[in-house]
């Protein structure tokens, strides 16, 4: 079906009449539209205004063919900046995206060509998300994820990726567990009461839909100005569309793939297939060197009954050290296996080995990427938020649960009582003093927020005039432009070619172009750059940073990122 995805709204939403879905602060004067059907959603927020009202102001207080298929080494795409925060990258202090000036017409020095276009993510650095996405820190265990899952007093329930035992880190699990925080909520819930659900990312949306479906009054309480939190899509004419700074990856997942389907969400199938490059640009035939010693540490570690990190796994199993004598292609073991842990482990848990459990790292625990979004996320988010009564800029400082119900404080000093509340804040969030618990969390709670991990991971969009990394300067096939789905066929799904793509348009085969770049020979600044420039007229590509590069990279302006990641990209510059 040749379709064309829906355009998102620059960031922000369609007008409605109805003041009540705003992006504004929560008891302030000043109200602006959010998307949806007006009269639904005025009835919806009229019927809620009593929630509304009782605000006080109580003050502040293995051998590889020579151009492989990605699968363990970018197997953590999937995961990849999956949502389910408690805002938006979009805060005053951390504003994503990130475009940069006009760039010089200028080639770099290194032979890359300046880009006509540049937008970045800094999830690290916003204080709504401190990070991308939650990972299986040493000591990590899917029990400690359930346990955050526990209602608390049976007033208040967490939910996100990070409370997924199934699929944390995946957009599909933080929906999954958006519901199960719902239906536990409402379950616990006596008539009238009213709920809050604080965080509009997936999660927190998923629970707010969820709980207005079935009757119950319910308000939406989100720290930022727009919603959507780590879906975040913009729209943007230099890129000729939508860009995805969030999950660029819709993954599989039972709850997940009707509501795209209803939302129209635009997939492609995409089956990466990588190319691996030496730091003057010679393309390497993969060895398994790396990955045959991470297996190693990993068979040890598993015989172990204390977790221990990969890095100390790697050496007391004798994997490490490895040998560092270069072959016939100048490359030794070290080589691949630091190719291995830069381009796999890093992109996959947004961490370094160091703080990455050996027994629970697994690539093939995630869903791996096989549909891109190629029309954003938007869509998903306004049929997820229609008719939501939901308070924007209204950042949660105290969360204070009672026998009677539970309040929240907001940085404006004002609270709102209710009587239950599902909390969506990120693994992240909770690792900080950005929320304080009255009384405090339970130690088991407590526990599992000390123990999981918050991984760093960030995208970086390119787009060029020409697409100077491809040998043949031709669209990758990735897919053409029939193969575009509407969620309706087919929808995200895990299988090599998804509905309305043909074997000959399937991209598995060994001759397929690459569309998915590495490095080996050094550490890469870039984890993978991406080809996902499938129209000619605009020959893109995304760029994944990954642990303390995204971390150091985040923290730079945009001139520094910029230059950084053009140097990253000179071993690929064909000529």
């Amino acid at each position: 079906m040749r379709i064309r995805g829906p355009r998102p709204h620059r960031g922000r939403f369609p007008g409605s009449s109805c003041v009540h879905r705003r992006v504004g602060r929560l008891g302030g004067t000043a109200a602006r539209a959010l998307p949806g059907a007006a009269e639904r959603a005025c009835r919806a927020a009229r019927s809620r205004a009593a929630s509304l009202r009782h605000m006080d102001a109580r003050g502040p207080a293995g051998g590889m063919p020579r151009r492989a298929f990605l699968a363990a080494t970018l197997g953590g795409l999937a995961v990849t900046l999956a949502a389910c925060t408690d805002g938006t990258p979009t805060p005053t202090p951390t504003p994503t995206p990130t475009p940069t000036p006009t760039p010089s017409p200028s080639p770099t020095p290194g032979g890359v060509p300046a880009p006509e276009a540049f937008l970045r993510s800094r999830w690290s650095r916003d204080p709504f998300t401190r990070g991308a996405f939650s990972f299986d820190a040493v000591g990590s265990t899917p029990a400690l994820r359930s346990a955050l899952a526990e209602p608390i007093a049976d007033r208040l329930v967490i939910a996100g990726e990070g409370t997924s035992a199934d699929a944390p880190g995946t957009v599909h699990g933080a929906y999954a567990e958006g519901i199960r925080a719902a239906r536990t909520i409402a379950d616990l819930a006596d008539e009238g009461d009213r709920i809050a659900v604080v965080g509009a990312g997936i999660a927190g949306l998923a629970a707010a839909r969820t709980l207005a479906d079935a009757g119950h009054d319910v308000v939406v309480v989100e720290a930022g100005r727009t919603l959507g939190g780590r879906l975040r899509t913009v729209e943007d004419d230099a890129f000729g569309g939508p860009v995805v700074l969030g999950s660029v990856f819709a993954s599989d997942g039972a709850e997940l793939r009707p509501v795209l389907a209803e939302a129209g969400v635009a997939t492609r199938p995409f089956t990466p297939v990588v190319e691996v490059r030496t730091p003057d640009g010679s393309v390497a035939e993969p060895s398994p060197a790396g990955w045959d010693a991470i297996a190693t540490a990993q068979e040890w570690a598993a015989g172990n009954s204390a977790d221990v990190s990969l890095t100390s796994a790697l050496l007391r199993s004798g994997a490490v050290p490895i040998s560092g004598e270069p072959g016939a292609d100048g490359l030794s073991p070290r080589d691949w296996l630091v190719n291995a842990l830069s381009t796999g482990v890093e992109p996959t848990t947004g961490a370094a080995p160091t703080r990455v459990s050996a027994q629970r790292f697994d690539p093939d625990l995630v869903w791996r990427p096989t549909s891109r979004v190629v029309s954003g996320w938007t869509a998903l988010v306004d049929r997820l938020a229609d008719g939501l009564a939901i308070a924007g800029s209204s950042v949660v400082t105290t969360v204070t649960v009672d026998d009677d119900g539970v309040s929240l404080r907001l940085d404006t000093g004002e609270s709102l009582r209710m009587h239950r509340v599902v909390l969506t804040a990120s693994i992240g969030v909770l690792k900080t003093d950005t929320i304080a618990f009255d009384p405090p969390l339970p130690l088991l709670h407590q526990r599992a927020i000390g123990v999981l991990g918050m991984g760093a991971s960030d995208v970086v969009w390119l787009a060029f005039d020409e697409p100077f990394w491809r040998a043949d300067a031709a669209a990758p096939t990735d897919g053409t432009e029939s193969d575009v789905t509407e969620g309706d066929e087919g929808g995200a799904t895990d299988e090599p070619a998804a509905a309305g793509a043909s074997d000959d348009d399937d991209d598995s085969g060994a001759d397929a172009d690459a569309n998915v770049f590495t490095l080996v020979g050094a550490t890469p600044t870039v984890a993978a750059w991406l080809d996902v420039g499938v129209d000619p007229r605009r020959p893109m590509l995304l760029g994944v940073l990954a642990a303390e590069h995204a971390r150091r990279i985040a923290e730079l302006d945009d001139d520094d990122a910029l230059a950084e990641v053009l140097a990253a990209l000179e071993p690929f510059a064909t000529g």
